[in-house]
C-alpha cells in the first residue's frame, strides 16, 4: 500500500490517499477541501476510488468529501457518533473553509472494529471518542491515520462541543498506544510521527 498526502484548505488539513497498487483501488482520509483536486490526484495515477474514510465530523475534515465523491464516487464511512456533525455542520467552521458544501449522505456508519477490504489490503476501524464523540482511527498495514485524536508530541482539543479531555486519554491509551512503537502515525495536521516516538515524547502521554 502507498500513502500520498496532500496538505488542503486554510487549516492545512492533511487528507491522505492509500493506493493499493495490486489492485489500483484507492481510500481518501479527511478530504477537508479541494475535493477536485483530490479527484484529479486519484484519476493521474489510474486509481478507482472505493472509501471516503472521515476520522470525525468537523468541517476542515469534510469540506471537500461532497466534491469528490460527486466526481470520483465511493463510499462515505464516518463514526455513528459524529453524525449529527456530518448532518448539520458548524456555520462558523463551514465558512473557513473555500468551496465547502455539506458533506454526502453517509453510506457506512463504523463504531470501530470494522474491517474494509481494499484491494489486497485491509482498513481497520478503531474506536476513539474524545476529540468529538464520533472520532474514529485507521489502520491499514503499517499506518495509522489519526486524524485530531493524536499528533506529534500533541493530542487533539477537547473543548469543543461533545469534546472530553477524559475519554480522548483513555482512547488513546487503551487503543493506540497498543500498536506497535514502529506502526506510523499520520495526523490530521501538522508532521507524521511514530507510536513509539508519541509513547516517549508526547507531554499528554506520560503516565498513562
Amino acid at each position: 500500500m502507498r500513502v500520498e498526502t496532500l496538505v488542503v484548505g486554510p487549516l492545512q488539513t492533511n487528507a491522505y490517499v492509500l493506493l493499493d497498487e495490486s489492485s489500483g483501488q484507492a481510500a481518501v482520509v479527511d478530504p477537508g477541501a479541494a475535493g477536485l483536486r483530490i479527484s484529479d490526484a486519484l484519476s493521474a495515477a489510474g486509481a478507482t476510488l472505493k472509501y471516503i474514510l472521515t476520522t470525525h465530523g468537523h468541517a476542515d475534515h469534510t469540506g471537500g468529501a461532497f466534491d469528490l465523491k460527486s466526481k470520483s464516487g465511493g463510499e462515505y464511512v464516518v463514526g455513528e457518533g459524529d453524525r449529527g456533525q456530518i448532518e448539520s455542520p458548524s456555520s462558523s467552521l463551514a465558512a473557513m473553509i473555500p468551496g465547502f458544501a455539506n458533506p454526502p449522505s453517509i453510506d457506512n456508519p463504523v463504531f470501530g472494529g470494522e474491517i474494509l477490504d481494499l484491494g489486497e489490503s485491509r482498513v481497520i476501524v478503531i474506536a476513539t471518542p474524545g476529540h468529538t464523540p464520533g472520532s474514529v482511527c485507521y489502520l491499514s498495514e503499517q499506518a495509522l491515520f489519526t486524524g485530531d485524536t493524536l499528533f506529534q508530541n500533541s493530542i487533539g482539543r477537547y473543548d469543543l462541543p461533545g469534546g472530553d479531555g477524559d475519554q480522548e486519554l483513555r482512547s488513546i491509551r487503551d487503543n493506540l498506544l497498543t500498536l506497535p512503537d514502529q506502526m506510523i502515525v499520520y495526523p490530521g495536521h501538522g508532521p507524521s510521527s511514530t507510536i513509539g516516538e508519541e509513547r516517549v515524547n508526547n507531554p499528554f502521554l506520560q503516565g498513562l
